[in-house]
């Protein structure tokens, strides 16, 4: 039996978005109430090793690491120098939310010289998201 990434098995009426990155967590129960009860997300879909969740169009793809027998996971640190940046309405919002929830904030919200406000957390697994919005000009 080949394995399959649970990616390459989407459910027939699922949005499909151009891009969704898929973490391969230790805990898809865990990920997915850090996603929903401190950053906001919707669950579209859950399973017990697999679940979609989605902020505005901005999908995350969760799925159990026993998905990846193939060996490459090494049980260590996960995400390092790479971070997903999520587009929001509204960045601050989004900040204060994860700030209240205790969410590691690794990089604090500023305004950035490319034209974003942004920040940077962790999630439980040490996935980075950077969360951001436009600058507005005035």
């Amino acid at each position: 039996m080949t394995l399959l990434s649970c990616a390459e098995m989407a459910t027939p009426g699922e949005p499909l978005v151009p891009t969704a990155p898929e973490f391969f967590v230790r805990d898809v129960e865990r990920s997915v109430a850090f996603y929903t009860e401190r950053l906001g997300f919707a669950v579209l879909r859950q399973e017990p090793d697999f679940a979609v969740v989605a902020l505005g169009e901005s999908h995350v793809l969760l799925a159990a690491e026993a998905h990846t027998s193939r060996g490459w996971l090494e049980a260590g640190p996960r995400g390092l120098g790479l971070n997903v940046r999520i587009m929001v309405d509204d960045v601050d919002a989004v900040y204060r939310r994860a700030k209240n929830a205790g969410v590691p904030i690794v990089q604090e919200i500023a305004d950035r010289f490319y034209g974003l406000r942004d920040f940077i957390l962790a999630d439980p697994d040490g996935f980075m998201l950077r969360f951001a919005s436009p600058l507005t000009r005035g």
